[in-house]
This record gives structure tokens, C-alpha cells and sequence, in this order.
């Protein structure tokens, strides 16, 4: 009995509880999903419509524009000179004719202009000869035998003061393409042992130019011969 009294409010609120969750679970019971309605689609199409037909005008309406409408101006008549009668144009005097130059009979028709001959084309002219090719070899013997000439000494000394020797010696040597020398002789005497000693020496000591280009271009070393001529000073 005590465990009434104590739990009274509870049981007392029992009903009301109840009732409420009835009411509750009968409205959750009652709602009813809603299912979507979709519309059906619609369909589009295109029509061509008809062009507007302008609707007739009547003359009344064409009147009316008309008379609305403003008026251009005419543009003024030029006057027209009053004509003539015939008897009038006869008796119109013409101005004069001037009067046409009349040749001379004597004169002489002028001389005609003769005209200018046609000169034929003129033939082509010849091609200038070329130049002829210098003397390479020429002006390279004489260029050293110049050389050797400039350079050559009369031998000296107590032998050839008392003999005082004189003549020509011709003597060869040998030059490869550099200048350098390789080999040298008499190669005809003067019939004194001291020229012939004194253009041997001339030759050993002389410093020789290299060959042209165009001078011997298929030898390596080529021959020379030189005359050189010995006389005593005076």
C-alpha cells in the first residue's frame, strides 16, 4: 500500500499517457506516403504560319493619303523663243564664208625629208686579246745573274796584285725551289786558279731568291750557268 502512495503521481498520469500515445500511433498510422505525380511531357511542334495578307485598301483610304501626302513643286518652263516665218528666215543674211587658200602653181612642193638610213646591227665586237704571259724564266735568270754580279769580289792578295789577273768564268750551280743551294762547279775556266776560286766563293756565300710560281712549276731544283767577269781596278 505504501508503494501506491508513494508512485500515485505516476499512476495517476497513466491514462493521460496512454491516451496521448494512442493518439500519437493513430495519426502516424493515417499519414500515407504521397507518391510524386509527374505530368506527362509535352509535346512541341512547329507550324509555319501563313504570311499576313495586307488588307485591301479602298480609293477612299488611297484619296486620303493622297491629298495628305505633300505636293513637290513643279520646276519652271524655260520660255521658248518665238519662231520665225518662214519668209523671215529666207531674208536672214549667213555670215561669209572665209575664203580658202589657193596654191600657187608655181610654187615648188616642199623636199621631202629623206629619211634616215637603218644602220645594221652592229657585229659583236672580238673579245680582247689576253695579255701575253711575261718571260717568267727569263726575268728570273737575269734577276740572278744581276745578283751575282753585284756581289762577286776580285780576289785579293800578294799573288793577285803582282799577276793581276783577268777574264771570264762561267760556273753552274744548282737551286731547289727555295733558293737554297746544292750543288756548284766550273763549268768553264778562266785559266786563272784565282777566278776560278773567287766565283766559287760568289756562289757559296750568295743568298738566293725562291722560285716563281710559274717558273719550272714541274722541277724541284733546277741548273743554272752564269758568266761572270773579273777585271782588276785600275
Amino acid at each position: 500500500m505504501s508503494m501506491f502512495y508513494v508512485n500515485r503521481n505516476m499512476i495517476a498520469a497513466l491514462p493521460s499517457a496512454s491516451l496521448l500515445v494512442f493518439l500519437l500511433f493513430g495519426m502516424i498510422s493515417s499519414v500515407r506516403p504521397l507518391k510524386p505525380k509527374y505530368d506527362e511531357p509535352i509535346k512541341l511542334e512547329m507550324v509555319e504560319m501563313p504570311a499576313p495578307t495586307p488588307a485591301p485598301v479602298s480609293p477612299k483610304t488611297e484619296a486620303k493619303q493622297e491629298a495628305a501626302a505633300p505636293q513637290r513643286p513643279q520646276p519652271p518652263v524655260p520660255p521658248q523663243p518665238p519662231r520665225q516665218a518662214p519668209s523671215e528666215l529666207a531674208h536672214t543674211p549667213q555670215p561669209p564664208m572665209p575664203a580658202s587658200p589657193v596654191a600657187s602653181p608655181t610654187a615648188a612642193p616642199a623636199p621631202a625629208t629623206p629619211a634616215e638610213p637603218v644602220s645594221p646591227s652592229k657585229p659583236p665586237e672580238p673579245a680582247p686579246v689576253a695579255a701575253a704571259k711575261p718571260n717568267v724564266d727569263g726575268e728570273y735568270i737575269a734577276r740572278i745573274r744581276s745578283y751575282l754580279n753585284s756581289i762577286k769580289r776580285y780576289p785579293s792578295g800578294r799573288e793577285a796584285s803582282q799577276l793581276r789577273p783577268e777574264g771570264t768564268v762561267k760556273i753552274w750551280f744548282v737551286l731547289r725551289r727555295d733558293g737554297s743551294l746544292v750543288d756548284s762547279g766550273i763549268e768553264q775556266s778562266s785559266n786563272s786558279t784565282l777566278l776560278d776560286e773567287a766565283a766559287r766563293k760568289t756562289v757559296s756565300r750568295a743568298t738566293f731568291p725562291g722560285f716563281p710560281e710559274q717558273f719550272m712549276a714541274d722541277q724541284e731544283t733546277h741548273r743554272f750557268s752564269v758568266d761572270l767577269q773579273f777585271r782588276p781596278a785600275n
